[in-house]
Parts: C-alpha cells; structure tokens; sequence
C-alpha cells in the first residue's frame, strides 16, 4: 500500500533516480519507439516516427499529443498546439487531446481557452488527470486558494485510493502530475513532511518500475530539490537528466540557477545560453539569463529579456515580478502601475508577482520598498513558505534579530526542508552563545572561547575609523552598528547569505558587519582583519548615507582607499593591458566587473578602477566631492545628474579627465618611457603558426614563438634547429636567447646558458626576462652586485613584468643588508594586505634600528593578521617601551592575560 502519510526524513541522501547501474526500463506499445526518442531529446526523429500513427484512429491521439510535446520542448508553442488541433478535427470527443489542448493553452497564458478545454475533457471523463491539473492551476492562479486546494487535493486522494484498492497508478504522465499536485497540497497545508515520500514514491516509482528514461521525474525532483536550496542533490538531479536527454533545456537552467545561487554568474549565463540554444523561448531559461543582467545593472536588457518570456506566457507571475521590478529601477512608473493592475485583475492574491518583485529589490539594496512587498507576499498567501523566509533573511541583514527569528521559526514550520531556513536557525543559536562588547557606536559579538584579545583590539579600531570616517563623510551612521565576528567559516557565511559556501571572509550585509575570525574554522591562512574592518564600515557609511542608493562603484572605490594599502601589482597588469587595448571599463559599464566578470582578473579591474575613479574625484573636485556625490545619490540623481551637481562637470568630461588620469597612475609602471608597440601576438593554432612563419620568414617574433611550441610538443630537435638559425640571423634575439638557454639548462650546462644570456642582454639591455634570469645566475654564482643591479633595474624600469621585489626580498635578506630590506619589504606589504612574515620582519627590523615608531606600526599591524602571535605581540611592546609608553604596555598585557 502507498499512501502520502506523514514521514519525518530529511531531505538528505541519494535522490538519484536515473542510474546507468539499473536495467533500463522502456515504455511498451506501437508508440514505444517513437516515445523512447522524445526522451531521448531526439525531437525531430520523435516526430517523424509520431507521424507514421496519426492515421491509425486509435493511436492518433497519442501520437498528436507526442508531436506536440517534440515541438514544445524546443520553445514552438504554436507548432505544438496545432500538431494537437488538427487530430481534434476528426477526434473532438478525445478527453486526452482535449486536456493536451487545455495545457497547452494554460501554459501560453490563455485561461479562458484552457479551462474551456478542459471542461470538455472532464465532461467526457471526469477523473482525467491532466484536465483537473489544468482547472487546479488556473484556479491557484486566480487566487481561489480554498477551491485550489481541494483540486489539489483531488490528486492524493485518488493516489491513495487506487493504493489502497490494490491498483496502484502505473501510467508515468499520472504520477508526474501526482507529484506536482501532491508538493502543492503539501505546502498549503504544512505538510513538508511529504516532500521525501514525494520524492522517493511518487518520482522514484516512476524511473525504478515503469520507465527509466522518463528525465521528467528527475528533473522536477531536482526542481524540488533546488527549492529547498539543497544544491547538490539538485545538481545530481540535473546531470542525470542531461545523460538521458542532452537537449532538456530545463536541466540547463537548473543547474544555471545553482550556478547564480553561488554567485557563479559567468557560469550560469553560460547555461542560461545551452538552455536557450535547445529552447530559445523557455521562459525559465529567459528569466535566469535577466536575473543575470540585473544583478549586473542591465535593466533595459533585463526588461528586453523578460518581455521576451512574458510573451511566451503573458500571466506568469515571475516573470511579471521580475519585469515590475526593471520598471522600477529605471523609473518608468507608468508600465509599473499598468503592469500591477493587470496582475491584481488576473490574481487576486498575487503573492509570487510581489514577491519575485521585492526579491529583485532587495538585490539593488532597497530594503524599504523590498521590506514592503514581502509583507504584501506574506499577507496574500500566508501559507506559501518563501515571502516569509526572504522577509526573515531581509531582518537579518538588517541587523532586526529578534524578528528575524520569529519570522524564521513560523517558516520553518511551514517549510522545514528549506535549507537556508535550517542553516540561518543554525547561525542565530550559533549567535546566541556568542558574548558581546559595547563602544559608543558599535556592538561587537564575538565568541569568548576563541576572539576574546580579538574582538577587545577590533572593539578599539572600530571607534578609530569611525571617526576618520566621520571626519571624511561629514556623517555618521545612527544608531549602533552591530558587527559579528564568526569562529566558524560556514557560520560566517551562513549568517551572510544562508549557505556555507561563501568565497570571501567579510560582508556589509546592508546595515550589518559580519567577518570571520582570522583564526576561524574553515580558513586555510589568516588575513589581515584591520583592512576588512575599514572595507566594510565604509560601506555601512555610505550605505546608509544614501539609503542603499550609492552605486557599487562608488562604494567600492571608497572603501578600497580607505584599506590604505598600494594597489596589487597584478590589478596594476590588467590596467595596463586593458587601457593598452582600450578596453577599460566606464561608469556605465563598471558594475559590469563586480557582478558579471569574464574572469578574476576583470573582477580585481573592477576594484582598481573604482578606486582610481575616487581618486581623480578627489584629487580633481576636492574631498568634499564625495559628500556632495552620496548626497547626490540619496536624492535619487544618477551619475551623470550627480556628477554635475556635486563637481560641476558633465560626464563624459569627467570620463576623458579620468582616462588622463588613469595614463599618469600608468607611468611608472612603464619605466617613464613611452608605450613600447608590442609585435602582433595574437592567439594561433600551431598550425597557424606553421603558415605564419612560412609566409613571413624575416619575423623573428613569429619564429620563436613557433620554436617554443615544437618544444612544448617535445619536438626537441627541430625546435633546435629554429632556434640555432634564428640566433644566426638574429643575435641575442630575447626569446630565442631564453628558449636556448633552456636547452642548456636542460643538459646542464649552465656556465653556457649563463654565457649566452649573458650576451643577450648586452643586445637587449632592458629586456624583463634576461634581467630576472641573468640575476638568478649572478645569486647563484654569489655575484651579488651584480644581481642586485640587474633587479634593481627590473624593479624601476619594469615593475609589473618581474617578481623582482620578492628576489631582493630573498636576496638582501641573505646579504644581511637591513636597510635595503626595509625598503623593499616595505613595498611588498604595501600590496599584499595579509603577509605576516614580511610585518613581522620590518618591525624586527625598525626595532634593531632603533625605529620604534615605525616599529609599533608594522607590529600592529601584523596583530592585525593574528593577534595571538608571539612575535608580533612582543615586537609591539618592546616598540612601546621604546617611545616612553610604559602604561600602555601594562594595558596590552592585562589584555592578553585575563
């Protein structure tokens, strides 16, 4: 007997119900052919074998209804829905190609069509499963909750009666509505219990019994799976839908949608596209692809996205949520308020139009309006789990606790397999045993067992950036910031975003400071907590400043600078690179770089452009140019608007000072020298390389790129023979000269390497790859001038094509030579915020040099990293006790002791 009872197993565990390891189980009939090629994703091959039945009165029906589901699997709803009107010509009294009909129609948004469809199915049968779940959804739909769930319910009932009288349901398409309809009934009346039976019975019959190619099954488990935020059972889930049919654009979206959940953004756009490659009008498919280019602040592409779904199916509330809430953001209140009207008039209760709305707002940090719309959500349908559960999350970022709590608890008893549900329950009884420290502004919690000297060092350093803060901004935030400083990695990251993997170590979650422990579980190496705490109060300052209202950009470039650190050399590369190629970001395409990167080195452009666009700003408009700008934008003005208010400029000025701007920062990096033009190295096959130089036998360049290639292909000899004639041609030519150099090194014979090197740099004297291998040489050889001369040089000349300070680090560290290495090391910190080893170093250093200014503050900012090292404590005292602060030792140390 199956019968949907109360269970109480968690969601965990093997879901898998498409397993290689099972004997496939195929449907049976004249159509099994044909159906076993549906499932397959063979669409058009389907059809085809579909076609050769329709003129058999019997099998037409099917064989329509099989067409039609090959046709709308690949987005042509109209192609579908014909396939099934033709047959319906000679068969109008078929209740199954009549409730097909209706189906198709609910889901291209014609309800009146559909439920007349399936009016005249029930009429003909009225236990016909699919025409009772086309009249329950479209009266869900409408908001007739009660009626809905008594239709909903139709379904479990006849379940378990066919259970109880021994004929269990068998027929596939039956069980795939069960399902459904079961899941439904389950969250309207807090039965969350039923999903595993659902799961596992409903489902899992279906692939282990009846047929084990039918992807459906899998893929709404998945779907389920996902709603709980249960990733990788989903993912599981999905991936078996794509081994059986590669083409099941859904399965794409799916793991798309997992892909944006772990803020994977190039990743799910990516799958957003396969999906939109095997049904370019999926509308699941067009949301995720629109969800993207919100988050990156494309809203008229959003918009032209959604418009584009709602076409498809005009009354999907998603899409209409998601497409309100572009309206919003671009001001166009008029399509806003005629889009509103028009969902209340279809719905009486349109719980998911607001709040798909208030999740989009929530996104761009409009917590107010996003604040709004849950509570609308959450009084339309207060059975539905999800408003509730964003509301709670929403409380938490806005640092309201205790309501965030009874919000959580009330969803979890609606929902009680929602796994960021479980996870922020877990983070708020993880906060509970947590002891907390109070400053004029900030309350501190943080964990006694573990962060008592921490949190009593961050408790001192808030109050001193906040009034440096202060001083800048001309404004305070009210109130006391809370900041919460976690001893787990997944509690951090659960508290920030309801999951525990979050690749990061601090957030400003809208009016809250969350950071893990420097020491925390789950970290592979400490980090320098001074420069997190001075990233994230700027945000909480201009966040709230402008109410939510400050641009990325802008709020990005300001806390940058207050990290007080030099910009990292490999940010410094891509700028190069990219204002080489004229491909730098602007102000309308730089959010671009923090929410839709091609890769890491774009994200990094990001930050050093925003940061270098407050820079000019400043440098340019004065320091009172950011408080007119945050003001500008607590206004509601865009950058432009902002811009001319706040720095009397117009855009497009500021754009071209700003790139002056950023050709000066650039200098430097470029030895003082002009731009040197780099020969034509674009990316060719070997065999495009092979033509090249045939065509161009005078190229040098070309030449030792295609010598270097035979090497890497282990084609050692004629990569020889290149390189020998090349360096007869050319002598010195760097690469041939490095690729040779290999050569010898490879059969040991250095002092020849050396040699030729050597020779070669006397052609090229200022090439970076003959200096840094020369210089090795040179150490080796214990030729130290020498060495420190050539990386010297690099250092200076080409500062962003070496890893020269880290060889001078090494080299007057071995020399012993302490002034030259505080220089250096002074450098190599500057860019890399987390490096113990060199504070620790430099306050040694300070200290045997009787620096003891500098001393203390390369000491604390090595407790920064890790507070409870013993070298950098003591290095702090003794910096102490040399300025004459005898007192303040006696302090630190009770600290530390108690």
């Amino acid at each position: 007997m199956r019968t949907f009872i109360a269970v109480t197993l968690l969601l965990t565990g093997s879901v898998a119900f498409l397993s290689a390891d099972k004997k496939p189980i195929l449907p049976k009939g004249p159509l099994a052919e044909a159906r076993q090629r549906l499932n397959k994703g063979n669409y058009a091959e389907a059809r085809a074998e579909y076609t050769k039945h329709l003129s058999d009165e019997k099998l037409a029906p099917q064989a329509a209804i099989g067409i039609a589901n090959a046709w709308r699997w690949e987005g042509e709803h109209g192609k579908a829905l014909d396939a099934i009107l033709e047959v319906l010509k000679t068969q109008e009294k078929s209740a199954d190609l009549l409730a097909a009909q209706s189906d198709h129609q609910y889901t291209s948004g014609k309800w009146d069509e559909a439920l007349e469809a399936a009016e005249k199915a029930l009429k003909i049968q009225d236990d016909h499963f699919l025409a009772r779940w086309v009249k329950a959804r479209i009266t869900r739909d409408r908001g007739d909750m009660v009626a809905a769930q008594e239709q909903m319910r139709w379904f479990v009932r006849a379940y378990t009666a066919a259970s109880n009288a021994d004929k269990d349901i068998t027929d596939v398409d039956k069980l795939l509505i069960v399902g459904q309809a079961g899941a439904e009934y389950a969250r309207w009346v807090n039965n969350s219990q039923q999903f595993r039976f659902i799961l596992n019975e409903v489902f899992g019959d279906i692939t282990s019994k009846y047929e084990s190619d039918c992807w459906q099954a899998e893929l709404l488990a998945g779907q389920m799976l996902l709603e709980k935020y249960n990733r990788p059972q989903a993912n599981d889930a999905f991936e078996n839908v794509l081994k059986v049919n590669p083409n099941a654009a859904e399965a794409y979206v799916g793991k798309g949608q997992i892909a944006l959940q772990k803020y994977e953004l190039k990743d799910a756009e990516q799958l957003a596209d396969q999906a939109l490659k095997h049904n370019p009008k999926l509308p699941e498919a067009l949301r995720l692809k629109a969800d993207i280019l919100f988050a990156g602040g494309d809203f008229p592409g959003a918009e032209k996205l959604l418009t584009t779904a709602r076409g498809v199916n005009p009354r999907d509330e998603i899409t209409l949520g998601k497409l309100a809430a572009c309206y919003w953001m671009q001001k166009k209140t008029k399509e806003f308020e005629d889009l509103t009207k028009t969902v209340e008039a279809q719905d009486k209760k349109p719980c998911h139009y607001y709040h798909e709305l208030a999740e989009y707002l929530e996104e761009r940090k409009l917590f107010t309006k996003a604040e709004e719309f849950f509570l609308k959500a959450a009084e339309l349908r207060p059975m539905v789990a999800g408003p509730r559960t964003s509301l709670g999350m929403l409380y938490m970022r806005l640092g309201k606790e205790a309501e965030a709590k009874k919000i959580l608890d009330a969803a979890f008893k609606l929902d009680p397999f929602n796994v960021k549900v479980a996870n922020m329950r877990k983070v708020y009884d993880h906060l509970s045993k947590y002891t907390s420290v109070e400053t004029a502004h900030y309350e501190v919690k943080y964990s006694k067992d573990t962060d008592r000297v921490l949190a009593a060092f961050v408790a001192d350093y808030l109050e001193e950036v906040h009034a440096d803060l202060k001083k800048q901004f001309g404004y305070e935030p009210p109130g006391k910031v809370p900041v919460e400083i976690f001893n787990r990695h997944d509690m951090f990251s659960g508290r920030t975003v309801g999951l525990p993997d979050l690749h990061t170590i601090g957030a400003c979650t809208g009016k809250v400071v969350v950071m893990a422990s420097p020491s925390a579980q789950g970290l592979r190496k400490p980090f320098n907590w001074g420069r997190v705490i001075r990233h994230e109060i700027t945000h909480i300052f201009n966040l709230v400043q402008t109410d939510f209202q400050c641009p990325h950009w802008l709020t990005e470039g300001l806390a940058v600078q207050q990290e007080k650190m030099s910009l990292p050399l490999d940010w410094m590369q891509t700028l190069r690179d990219r204002t080489d190629s004229n491909t730098l970001f602007n102000l309308d395409t730089i959010l671009m770089g923090f929410a839709r990167p091609k890769d890491q080195s774009e994200w990094g452009l990001a930050y050093c452009q925003s940061f270098l666009y407050v820079e000019y700003m400043i440098k340019t408009h004065g320091q009172e140019s950011v408080g007119k700008m945050l003001n500008a934008y607590r206004e509601g003005q865009d950058t432009g608007a902002a811009l001319k208010s706040a720095c009397q400029v117009e855009k497009a000025a500021f754009e071209k000072g700003y790139r002056e701007y950023v050709d000066s920062v650039l200098k430097p990096y470029r030895g003082g020298a002009p731009k040197a033009k780099k020969p034509d190295e674009k990316p060719l096959t070997f065999e495009e390389l092979i033509d090249a130089a045939k065509k161009e036998p005078d190229n040098h360049d070309l030449a030792a790129r295609l010598a270097e290639q035979y090497l890497r292909r282990g084609k050692t000899n004629e990569a020889r023979k290149m390189i020998d004639a090349l360096l007869e041609k050319k002598a010195g030519h760097p690469a041939a000269s490095l690729l040779k150099a290999r050569l010898l090194m490879r059969a040991g014979d250095d002092d020849g390497a050396k040699e030729l090197l050597t020779a070669a740099i006397k052609e090229s004297p200022d090439d970076p790859r003959l200096m840094s291998l020369v210089a090795k040489f040179y150490i080796d050889s214990e030729q130290y001038e020498k060495a420190t001369e050539l990386l010297e040089k690099g250092r200076k000349l080409a500062p962003l094509d070496g890893d020269w300070a880290e060889q001078l680090t090494r080299l007057y560290t071995q020399t012993k030579n302490n002034e030259k290495l505080i220089v250096v090391l002074k450098e190599v910190v500057a860019r890399d915020p987390d490096d113990l080893a060199g504070r620790i170093k430099l306050a040694k250093a300070a200290l045997e040099a009787k620096m003891f200014k500098e001393a203390e503050f390369f000491a604390r900012d090595a407790i920064m990293i890790d507070v409870m090292n013993e070298d950098a404590r003591n290095a702090l005292f003794d910096a102490l006790t040399g300025l004459g602060r005898d007192e303040e030792v006696t302090k630190l140390k009770k600290r530390y002791s108690e």
